[in-house]
Parts: C-alpha cells; structure tokens; sequence
C-alpha cells in the first residue's frame, strides 16, 4: 500500500509540475492578440495613415505616388517640407495591399494607387533625362513635386531594395498590370554595377560615387534582402550570384546567453527589415546560418540589456524597450543601438560621441513593435507600456521616440519606423506579407540560389 501511495505521489507531482508549466509558460498568439487586439489595430491604423496622406496624389505630378520620408518634418532640409524616400514608397506599397485586407481603403482604391506609383518609378528609371536613378538604382530621397534628387541624396542600394520589396509583395497581391510594372523595375535593377572589392573582400554598395560603387556593405546588417534581390533578378545579364553573400564579416556576441550575429552599431532594425518582407522561418543557408534565430536572439538581447539598465534610466522602466536608429534630442540618430556591436563608443570621433551620447536612453516604439514576430511577448508588452502615454500617441499613432530622461518626446513620424511596425503587426497576426512573397518565383529564385533550404 505504501509502494502505491508513494506511486500516486509522484504521479501527482509530475502533473502538478506539468500544469504549472503550461500554465506559467509563455502566453499563446490567441491569449495576446485577445489582450492587445485594440492597441494592435490602433497602431496599425495609425501606421496606414500615414502612407495614406503622406504622399503626392496630385494627378499628373512627375512625382504622384511617392511618400513622405517624415511627417511634421522641421530639420535638415529647412523649409518644413520633407522630401520622399524611396524606402518610404516601398513600405508605402506593402501598406496598401494591407490596407486593402484590412478595410481601411477599397481594393479598387489600393490597387489604382499601387498602379500609378509604379508607373511613375518606371518612368523616372527609363527616362534619359532623369537623374532619379543610376544603373537602375533610385536616388534615396525625391523631391515631392518634381521629383528629382535632393541635394546631397546618394542612389542607395538598400532603399531601393526596400521599395522593389513592397512592388513585388503588391506585384503578387494585385497581379495584372501592378505585377507588370514591379517586374519592368525590378529587371532595370543591374546589381552587376553595384559589385566592388574591400581589399580582397567581394562586397555589394551601398551608394554610387559618381559612377563609381562606393560604401560596402562588409558587414552584417539590415541588406539581406539585396542579396537575395539581386540572386533572383529576372534580368539574368545583371543578376549576382553568391559571393558576396558569403564573404560579408559575421561576429559573434553573447548578452545574458544570447548569441547572435551582431550588427555595426547593434541598431534593432538591422536585424527585422528584411525579415519584414522575405520569410526566414525554418531556413538554413549553406553555413548553417539561420537569420530568423538570430533575429530572435537580438531582439532579446535588446530587451534584455533595456531591462538591465532600468534603474540608471527612466525611459526603460515599465517595461520600455527598443533600441534603434530614430529621432534623438539633438535629431536624427544613427548610433543607437543595445550593447552588441561592432562600433564602440567609447573609441569614436568626438563628433561621433557628441551625436550619441545625449542619445543612449532614447526609445523607439518601432525597435519594439518590429521585433514583435520574434519576441511577441516582450514586444506587446511594450506596446501596452507606450500605450500608457498620451505624449506618445499622436495622428498616425505613435510617435518616433521619447527619451523621459531627457524629457524628450518627438514631434515627428519616419516613414521607414510606422513601415516596419505596421509590417511586422501585420505579419505578426496574419503572416500576410510572407505568403505573398513565399509566392513569387524571384525571391525564392533569389533564396534558391544563396543556398538556403529547410532547417
């Protein structure tokens, strides 16, 4: 009897121990979009609007479709007027086949905006006059009425690549025409002439000096997705293949046991834009790299390092997390970034220091929300802690970023931040974008040929 009762015991133990583990796991996908639905949609609304209003639709404007880089813009450019971003268009274009799901717009209303924004960019890339591109490569920022260049914008790879994303995410949500005109841009694209050499090392640029490639991108960051862009190019005269995927520096780190391949200033964003549009769920490149692991690692490891210094800033308390590339107290703020990284402070430019240091507790809602399909839990949870301040929340929801111990809140939006977030919630709830992109024949092409398959 005694032999039976001390089995009862342990069986008993062993489910209690189970129920307790189930019940003190992680929340499921259900139980946190039921608890954060409201503020989801809120935020993804926010996030649509600004694509929605921030762009030229004036009929017959040389610039109709393109968007805004900001929102209330007051800096750099002088005239408080911001200027588009081809980025922003790109973003823009992901946002109208959501906007279309979601309600917020018609079909109809979506598909005939996506359709003349293609048009103009296919116009502005074969036009012998116009300056907006080089080797198929858009000018990073366009003038909104006319436009042509900005004053001191460079043909950015990674702009470009982030709006032929968003063309080919429409291309296979609307089809027709639309899927027509994002090919036409995508196969003027000649990455061949963005090929340089860092000493020995094969790289892709970042921008054009001149004619000549310049900037490479020699280390891990936010352009997996020109790699792939450029391997699935439908032009095959100017397609890549795999060399300067493998041969761009991967280093290592470990914050709190989480390892991952960091980026050069540890800037969140590096690690969730390309994920925003090309699904690296269950993949293995031919290193046995598997980029959304890693993205899970960084995305915790930046939550994690916010958490840590909670008691020397104000700002990462209640849960506040998100360090990324945004609006800081003395502006816009490429430095900042988690613990991880390649650039360090400490050893920088007195220039450098001077732009990051006022900088260091300075949150980005969307360094949160775009990590939000790695760490859903971690990233709702903050959204419910931004939610908790009205200073926060503005026309097309939250703001770019606060720093509370600066008392800092800023006064604009950034295409490229509502783009991410909005994206990410999007994918988060529904895995909409990725089932249309695991759907086009170039970007798997493209994925084909760098070597990945199922993990």
């Amino acid at each position: 009897m005694k032999k039976h009762l001390k089995l009862i015991c342990i069986i008993l133990l062993v489910v209690l121990t189970l129920g307790c583990f189930v019940a003190c796991g992680e929340p499921s996908k259900e139980q946190l979009v039921k608890k954060y639905g409201e503020l989801i949609e809120k935020e993804m609304r926010g996030s649509f609007d600004f694509f929605w209003n921030e762009t030229q639709t004036r009929e017959g404007s040389p610039a109709y479709g393109l968007i805004a880089d900001r929102a209330n813009y007051v800096q750099a450019y002088g005239d408080n007027e911001s200027p588009a971003s081809i980025a922003s268009v790109g973003f823009g274009l992901v946002a109208y086949v959501i906007g279309a799901e979601q309600g917020y717009v018609t079909h109809d209303e979506a598909q005939a905006r996506t359709e003349g924004t293609l048009k103009t960019l296919l116009a502005l890339q074969t036009d012998p006059e116009s300056k907006a591109t080089k080797n198929g490569v858009f000018s990073h920022f366009l003038d909104m009425s006319t436009a042509k260049p900005v004053s001191g914008s460079e043909y950015s790879s990674i702009d470009t690549a982030i709006m032929l994303c968003g063309a080919l995410t429409a291309a296979e949500y609307f089809g027709g025409e639309v899927e027509t005109l994002a090919n036409k841009i995508y196969s003027n694209v000649n990455w061949q002439s963005l090929r340089l050499n860092k000493g020995t090392q094969p790289c892709i640029a970042m921008t054009f000096d001149g004619n000549t490639p310049s900037g490479p991108w020699d280390f891990y960051a936010e352009q997996l997705m020109i790699y792939v862009l450029g391997a699935g190019s439908p032009n095959e005269a100017y397609r890549l293949d795999d060399t300067e995927y493998y041969a761009f520096t991967r280093k290592q780190g470990n914050y709190n046991g989480h390892k991952f391949y960091y980026s050069w200033f540890g800037s969140i964003f590096t690690y969730q834009f390309s994920h925003a549009f090309i699904d690296f769920r269950n993949k293995k490149d031919e290193q046995g790299t598997d980029w959304w692991e890693n993205s899970v690692q960084a995305s915790l490891a930046d939550y994690e390092y916010c958490k840590d210094n909670s008691d020397s800033y104000k700002t990462f308390r209640d849960g506040a997390w998100g360090l990324t590339a945004c609006d800081g107290v003395n502006g816009y703020c490429g430095f900042i970034g988690s613990g991880i990284r390649g650039w360090d402070p400490a050893h920088a430019s007195a220039d450098e220091r001077n732009a990051y240091t006022p900088n260091v507790a300075t949150v980005a809602p969307c360094g949160a929300l775009g990590s939000v399909v790695f760490t859903p839990k971690q990233s709702l949870e903050a959204l419910g802690a931004f939610n908790k301040d009205s200073k926060l929340n503005g026309r097309y929801g939250l703001v770019d970023s606060y720093n509370l111990d600066k008392n800092f809140y800023a006064s604009s939006y950034i295409g490229i931040d509502k783009g991410i977030t909005l994206c990410m919630l999007y994918n988060y709830i529904t895995d909409g974008i990725w089932t249309l992109t695991n759907g086009n024949e170039y970007l798997q092409n493209g994925l084909n040929a760098l070597g990945f398959t199922a993990a």
